[in-house]
């Protein structure tokens, strides 16, 4: 399909900014793309109302007696999107009695944690979590992990359990490994416990955001798929710049939703790696070399991490996609200028209007599975609407490929650990929210 020649000539701008908190690689590490200079316009501010956890999670005690689920349903989370910086939030509760908490979904992590008062703590937009207060918190021992993200060490003056976890762009956290009960919604509308599940009280946090802390979805050893849930969970995401929309969920266990076109999983150092072997846009099958995207030992490979916004892409891959996108708009739309060599490419333009009819970027995975990018998911706008960048990076630390947040928008992406696989569907979510 062609791309809608209609050409806006504006006066120079202050655009915004990618700030590429990490250069390198995401996996392991948090990873954003921040704007700088202002947020994506929403319809609603990108802060997060406690009135919807209300609404989507755990009710006040006085209820709770009447909504305990006495059958077997899925266990869900409902997804909150904020835009800046680009990620999908869990809806949980945490405690007895229950305080609701907005997490960061993470699949490059393992370890759940949130800030727990008293601390030295970031804003964020909902009360905190105060252990004392909660008659189900205990504190964690310290066990064996020598492999695991989180670094974990006994305090012997106080007997606790401490962690430290540094992320690559330099935010962490650091606190005491604790036990507490977690509450989630079921399918059926009600509501079902987990017990002593360890997490990390953070008592020390920076370089975070509105969020309580981050939902680790890995498969290490302090994850919570592992642990408490079984070999499978799913997602399904819509759009970042949408929160009215109210059909994005998470789904723990194995009422997970593994459905759509599979592709081989492996586990490597608390990673999901994927075999990625072709990019495409539109019909066009790029000259990328599929060794690029294959891992030799432990350097390189594709992962799917949900706790990255962008992608990323190995240096060949991500230069041999952006001069085919640049190709196309270079002669339509003006290139932001001063630009250095190996950030996003930026240029000025509406992105629904100038980009309509803009070809799809599809990623191809073994065994036939397919994620394709729209325009939303290849691009991100300026709140004015009179610019948009490439919502990608390329990695100039390692060969190392990353399928974002922002990649797997208006998908429902299942994960089986049993049988090795990743299930990607396009869909509306709503169509499975039911």
């Amino acid at each position: 399909m062609a791309i809608s020649l209609t050409l806006h000539i504006r006066p120079a701008l202050l655009i915004i900014l990618f700030a590429l908190t990490c250069p390198k690689q995401c996996t392991s590490y948090r990873f954003t793309l921040r704007l700088h200079t202002k947020s994506i316009k929403t319809k609603e501010s990108p802060k997060i109302k406690p009135g919807y956890l209300h609404s989507k999670s755990t009710p006040a005690p006085s209820r709770l007696d009447n909504l305990w689920t006495t059958e077997i349903a899925d266990i869900v989370s409902h997804v909150t999107p904020i835009p800046n910086p680009a990620a999908f939030l869990a809806n949980i509760s945490i405690g007895d009695p229950p305080v609701p908490q907005l997490l960061l979904i993470d699949t490059g992590s393992d370890l759940t944690w949130i800030q727990c008062l008293p601390c030295k703590c970031y804003p964020q937009t909902i009360p905190f979590f105060h252990p004392s207060r909660s008659s189900t918190y205990r504190n964690a021992s310290c066990e064996s992990a020598p492999h695991a993200m989180p670094q974990i060490f006994r305090d012997e003056k106080t007997g606790n359990c401490r962690y430290h976890l540094r992320y690559r762009d330099f935010s962490n956290t650091r606190g005491i490994l604790a036990k507490e009960k977690l509450t989630f919604q079921t399918s059926d509308e009600g509501l079902i416990s987990k017990p002593n599940i360890v997490f990390g009280c953070g008592q020390d946090n920076s370089g975070f955001t509105q969020y309580s802390g981050v939902l680790g979805l890995g498969p290490g050893t302090f994850s919570i798929v592992t642990r408490n849930f079984g070999s499978k969970f799913s997602y399904c995401f819509g759009s970042l710049i949408d929160p009215t929309y109210p059909h994005n969920f998470l789904i723990l266990g194995n009422g997970a939703r593994i459905e759509g076109d599979p592709t081989p999983l492996q586990i490597f150092q608390d990673r999901y790696y994927l075999d990625l072997q072709a990019i495409s846009l539109g019909e066009k099958l790029l000259d990328i070399e599929p060794g690029i995207f294959q891992r030799y030992r432990s350097k390189g490979g594709t992962v799917i991490d949900t706790g990255c916004s962008p992608t990323i892409l190995a240096r060949e891959a991500y230069e041999t996609l952006s001069e085919e996108i640049d190709f196309l708009l270079g002669e339509v739309l003006r290139r932001v200028k001063d630009w250095e060599q190996y950030t996003n490419h930026c240029y000025e333009g509406n992105l629904k209007l100038d980009l309509y009819g803009f070809p799809v970027v599809t990623f191809h995975f073994a065994g036939g599975a397919e994620l394709a990018l729209d325009v939303e998911s290849l691009f991100v706008s300026s709140e004015s609407g009179d610019s948009f960048c490439l919502a990608m990076t390329m990695n100039t630390f390692d060969d190392m490929s990353v399928i974002g947040a922002m990649a797997q928008q208006n998908y429902n992406v299942g994960y089986n650990l049993r049988t090795m696989k990743v299930y990607f569907q396009r869909t509306d979510c709503e169509i499975l929210d039911s």
